[in-house]
């Protein structure tokens, strides 16, 4: 990855964080959403809230030694999400990975999955700040869903109003 960054001016590391350093509640994600939930958590940051989020851009091989790298030592509680839904197994890829991770460590993080992008949903600011608010309850809800209505199994997140993340001067 040093070389890409040499030859294309991009730096991508395994795993990279972005947020408060001393966050309690960090998403753990890969592809599409990370770039709304950099914004959004950005936004957040803007007033006093310790989220963040961990872009994961190289996920196997699993790197543990990368990831506890870059994720705050504050962490109490992870979402992870995939977009993936995999009916017949215990949890998602990335969700699973994350979690046994942790299994059995000291002071380990709450840890729960959920869901983005199915159906080819677009991920909104409103659907972030709803991961972050289902992690600030006390017993948050785990294997839930943003993006779409889900009405059989009732796995949705609830979804405030829409917030905007563009920066003043930007179309």
């Amino acid at each position: 990855m040093d070389e890409v960054a040499k030859l294309t001016g991009r730096v991508y590391k395994p795993f990279q964080y972005e947020g408060a350093p001393d966050a309690e509640k960090v998403i753990i994600s890969m592809g599409s959403s990370c770039d709304v939930a950099h914004e959004t958590v950005n936004k957040m940051l803007e007033s006093g809230e310790k989220v963040g989020i961990v872009k994961c851009h190289l996920y196997r091989p699993f790197s543990v030694e990368y990831l506890m790298k870059v994720l705050p030592k504050t962490v109490k509680k992870i979402a992870v999400l995939d977009r993936t839904k995999e009916p017949g197994a215990l949890g998602e890829p990335l969700f699973l990975d994350v979690k046994a991770l942790f299994q059995g460590r000291e002071n380990a993080p709450m840890v729960i999955g959920g869901r983005y992008g199915l159906s080819s949903k677009d991920t909104t600011p409103a659907q972030i700040v709803a991961v972050f608010d289902n992690l600030e309850l006390k017993v948050p809800k785990p294997d839930f869903t943003i993006g779409i209505v889900d009405d059989v199994t009732f796995k949705s997140l609830p979804v405030k109003e829409e917030i905007s993340i563009v920066k003043p001067g930007t179309t």
